[in-house]
């Protein structure tokens, strides 16, 4: 498995993707799912998987745990 990341040019997105060595994929194309800029083609038959990682910046905040009522 070999893991790395791409940037939208457009919208400044990240996603992680991990390629498989191993799993045989099909030739594609990756679009953002954020603005739809596409960003990833290959030609070669390898499995590929995308997942968007959101900036701390946009992530909720951590929520306290409530203290038990008793």
């Amino acid at each position: 498995m070999k893991i790395s990341s791409v940037t939208c040019p457009h919208c400044r997105a990240v996603y992680e993707i991990a390629e498989s060595t191993s799993a045989a994929g099909a030739a594609g194309r990756f679009d953002c799912g954020v603005c739809g800029t596409p960003l990833v083609a290959w030609e070669e038959p390898k499995l590929r998987a995308f997942r968007l990682d959101v900036a701390p910046e946009h992530k909720y905040p951590r929520v306290p745990t409530p203290p038990c009522f008793a």
